[in-house]
Parts: structure tokens; sequence; C-alpha cells
């Protein structure tokens, strides 16, 4: 089929191009649309501006300076005005369930004290009587140190409910005796992945109320569903994707909700309010859940692909985080002597899942932080290329890869593997957290730029969980924000004195943000269709009211769309008509 469409591709490009006596062009290949006078960014080619386009059937029919010939009487010209212009962004690792599960949390006050916190425990407890189950954050980590806060101090506010509440990450969360109690949890139950996704344990033997990464998603399931309210904050959300530009997403893992979560989008998209393009990933975040994980997968995309809508993409929870000294890194962590963190599947685990995914043709994407993790997942990968004595025929996807030894990045490009990195976290500020757990090489994190020098594949996200994040005055799944923040390493609104994180040289170019947001993400997730502006190519373009090259680099935040085009048509904005 693949084969076939090429060659339709090729033969509407020639029949474009075939001309009656005299050089008119010939008049059924007239096109539906064309847009002209415009400074349009193509993609990653050598020479990536244009001014006009044309469009037929959805797809680009003409990428050059002069359309006049495609121009027919019924064909709609728009002008552009000199505008940038730029291919449909593609938001390469967020999370479109979990961001709408979060609309029915609340919110604390933010502390930066264990007093403060509790004080805000309180206020939200109170505020919320109303409530049966208080499911909120947020806290941070450094606030109770490695062991984590306790069960007990929320006893002390709200014995009788039950009360969760998320760290800032929302990679573990804070519970009640009685949240405990209502999800079977016991000085009994065993650990998801010891070191890594566990129940933290007092000194008694007791659960103390924190639990960690895999194992805390399978607690707060007990207490959350896909209601109405959350199917409507989903869209909410993909429509406020759809007006920045960004036409298609990868759904990065909702955690034991997936069946819920697509269930929904199909939904949305059979009743044709589906906003975005939809790529779903079945999360793999339990060890006892590998050996039938690519049949679950299978089975929700036999019942859910369509057009717009693709499960095709196995996402592993590979470590944690540094904030919760659960990243599996090469060293022991300075602050807890004797632990390096944790890995959830071995390095032959990850190899025979590569031949497992190779076969049944799914994508594979790893959340990986520390450097040990990194190096354990890239000789999996190694191992799978030997075993199949070519690359695998999948698209594999190591994201946030936060700390990388350096030898290791020359293997991106040598094992096809693609980075994803999430461009919005890399702003300077206190790290002594970080250092207290891993020294030195808290400056020396969020690196792209090796990898974009030696000519790997980068894409880029805003790998939101919350509401809040995402509606904050930041605006963090905003991408020009990420695009900003990549360029500067300084968080936004804060000028050129802001704190820089170094290393310095890692301050991305626009050329590179720009196609990590666009012709990255086309690769990561294996599509040809979309990604850049080229003949035959889906026509998904963003009109922007600056130009990301000549605006200056403290404003490139503030950038909208004038207007969004998805396969030819235009979704959000207007454009003026050519005279």
């Amino acid at each position: 089929m693949h084969a076939i469409r090429h060659i339709n591709l090729i033969l509407l490009g020639l029949c474009l191009l075939a001309t009656k006596a005299g050089g008119e062009t010939v008049r059924a290949h007239f096109a539906d649309s064309v847009y002209v006078n415009g400074n349009i960014y193509i993609g990653n080619v050598k020479n990536p501006w244009v001014s006009q386009l044309a469009v037929r059937d959805g797809l680009y029919s003409y990428v050059g300076e002069d359309a006049s010939a495609l121009v027919g009487p019924k064909t709609v010209v728009y002008d552009l005005d000199e505008l940038m212009a730029i291919p449909g962004i593609i938001d390469g690792h967020t999370h479109i369930g979990l961001v709408a599960l979060s609309n029915t949390l609340v919110e604390m006050e933010v502390a930066s004290t264990k007093q403060e916190l509790l004080s805000a425990v309180r206020k939200l407890v109170h505020d919320n009587a109303d409530r049966k189950v208080i499911i909120g954050g947020y806290w941070a980590n450094d606030i109770f140190g490695e062991q984590g806060p306790h069960k007990k101090l929320l006893d002390a506010i709200e014995p009788d409910r039950p009360v969760i509440l998320y760290d800032e990450l929302t990679h573990s969360v804070w519970a009640n005796s009685i949240a405990l109690s209502q999800a079977g949890v016991t000085r009994d139950t065993p650990d998801v992945v010891p070191g890594f996704s566990f129940y933290q344990k007092d000194e008694h033997g007791e659960p103390s109320g924190w639990i960690t990464e895999s194992a805390a998603s399978l607690f707060i399931n007990n207490f959350q569903s896909v209601t109405p309210q959350v199917v409507d904050a989903m869209l909410e959300y993909m429509n406020y994707f759809k007006s920045m530009g960004v036409t298609t997403v990868l759904d990065a893992g909702n955690f034991g909700l997936d069946n819920e979560v697509f269930a929904a989008i199909s939904r949305l998209d059979q009743a044709g309010k589906l906003p975005v393009r939809y790529h779903g990933a079945y999360t793999l975040f339990t060890p006892q859940a590998l050996p039938t994980a690519v049949q679950r997968l299978q089975a929700l995309a036999d019942r859910y692909n369509s057009d717009n809508v693709r499960i095709d993409t196995l996402k592993v929870f590979y470590d944690g985080v540094v904030d919760t000294r659960t990243a599996a890194m090469l060293a022991d962590y300075h602050d807890t002597p004797g632990n390096s963190g944790e890995i959830l599947l071995s390095r032959e685990n990850i190899h025979g899942l590569i031949l497992e995914l190779d076969e049944a043709g799914f994508n594979l994407h790893v959340h990986v932080v520390g450097d040990r993790a990194t190096k354990t997942l890239l000789d999996a990968i190694e191992d799978a290329h030997r075993s199949l004595q070519r690359e695998p025929s999948i698209r594999i996807t190591l994201c946030h890869v936060e700390f990388v030894e350096d030898p290791d990045f020359a293997r991106f490009k040598d094992l096809a593997v693609v980075a994803n990195f999430t461009p919005h976290w890399a702003v300077g500020g206190d790290l002594s957290w970080y250092e207290a757990g891993i020294g030195e090489l808290a400056f020396d994190m969020q690196r792209a730029q090796p990898l974009l020098s030696d000519g790997a594949v980068v894409s880029f996200s805003s790998d939101n969980t919350t509401e809040s994040e995402w509606k904050s005055d930041r605006g963090n799944s905003n991408p020009y924000v990420g695009m900003q923040v990549g360029h500067t390493r300084q968080d936004v609104g804060m000028g050129e004195d802001a704190p820089i994180l170094p290393p310095v040289s890692e301050r991305l170019q626009m050329d590179d943000l720009i196609n990590g947001y666009t012709s990255g993400g086309a690769y990561q997730l294996g599509r040809s269709d979309i990604g850049s502006i080229s003949v035959g190519k889906r026509a998904d373009l963003v009109v922007l009211n600056q130009n990301l090259f000549s605006v200056d680099a403290y404003e490139i935040h503030k950038t909208q769309p004038i207007a969004v085009i998805m396969d030819g048509q235009i979704v959000e904005g207007s454009l003026p008509l050519s005279e």
C-alpha cells in the first residue's frame, strides 16, 4: 500500500507539471488553495525558505517561488503578507489523559518549608470539605529529604477522608492512613521495583505514606476514573494545542488508565471532534506486565486505530528522577550511599522486548533520566541490532535523557535512536537539591547539542502532566515557551539577567528547535507524511505573528499563530485573500 501511495504521489506531481500548448496548467489539476508572499520555513533541507505554496486534496502540490500556473477559477489565494510560516508542530511527549485527570485535582499554595506546607495542607482540607477524597498537589521533595514525607502528618490534619498529594514532579505521592487502607496497602505489600518504585516503610516496617514512581500510579488509580468531566478537559487541552499550531501529539502514557483514555479519544474521533492527530502509548510500568505488554498494545491498536488515532507505541518507565533519588546513575547518590537508583527491566529484557516490538511493528518510547539507565538502554539496543543484523524497523526514542556519559552521545546516531527533550525544563536557578545528590553532574545536564552536532535525530515536547502546568502564566504546553527556553537556557519573563542553566554551550539554535518540533517529531513517530513542507505531504502550516529568527530572544514565548492549517484547511484563525 505504501508503494502504491508513493507512485500515486509521483503521478500527481507529474500531472501538476503537465501543461497545454502555450503553457497553461491543465485545468483538472489547478490547486484548491495557494499561499503567496510568505516567509515559509519548509524544514530541515539545504534551502529551507520559499515564498509560495499550493495545496490540492489536502496535500502540498507545489513548494517554491511561483505557483501562479496552478491558480484556476476556483483556487483560493491567501496573502501571507510576508509573515513567517512553519510546518505543523508535533509534540513528541505530552500526557493528554493525565492533564485531563488532573482537572479534578485541587492545588495547594506554594510552600518552601515544612511549616508552610502543613499550613497549606490544612487550608486545602478546609476549603474542600465537600470532597469525599482529596487528590491534589504539589510539594517539593527537598522539604522532606531522601526518606520522604510521613502519613502521620496528614493524619493529624485529616484522619477521616483519603488525602493523596502529588509531589511537584508527579513522580511520587504522599498519602494518609485511610487512603492507604482503602487502597489495600499494608506492610506486606511488595514493592514494584525495590529502590525505584516502592512503598516507603518507616522504622516499624509500616508503610509511611510516601509512594514512588509506578507504584504511585497503581495506588492513585484506585481513586480516579475517566468521567465526562475528564473527557471535556481532554478536548479542551487538545483544542489548546491546535490553537498553538500543534497538529500532532504523542500521548506518552496514562499509567494504568490507557484503555479508558483511548476509548474516550476514539469516541471524540468518531464524532468528528478530535482537533489533532493522536498517537497513543500503552504504558509498561511494572516488570510483571512485560510478558503480555506487546499483546495488550496490539489489542488496543486493533480496537481504536483510525486515520486520526494511532495506538502505536509502547512506553516504558525505565528509571526515576534525581529528585526522589530513583534515577539510575553510574555512581551512588552522595546523600544516600549505597543507592544509585534502579531500572525497571534488565538489558536482556529490553533486548527481547525490542525484537518483539520489531516483529509487531510498534514503536518504543522510554523514560530515561540517569546516565546508567541511558547506557543500559543503548547496550540493549545495540544487542538488538546484532540479533536482527540490521536496524530495527521501528522507532526507538529515549525521552528526557537528562544525564548521558560523554562516550554515549555518539551511539544515538550510530544506533538510529531518537532523543526527545523537554526544552522548557532547561532553566537556571537553585540546583542545590540536585547537587546534594549528584555533585558536579547537576551543572552538566539536559544536553542536546552533542547529539545535534553529530547528526542524531532530536525531537521536542511539553511533557505536561497537570492542568495547572498547562494553564499557568508560564504556559508549559506552549511550544514557543519551549523554543525560547531551549534557545536561552533561562526562564521566561525574567529577561537576559535570569539565571542560565549550565553549560551555556547548550543554548540551541532556532533552526534546530523548529526542526525538533517538526521533522524530528515526525521521524520519532515514524511518519513521512508530516513534519516538513514538500510536494505530496499533508498540508499542515502554521502562520505566525512574528519571525522566530529575528524576534528578540526573550520575546519568543509571545509568538502566536495567525492561522493554523491542517490537511489544507484553516482550522484556527484566518488569512486575508490576495487581491
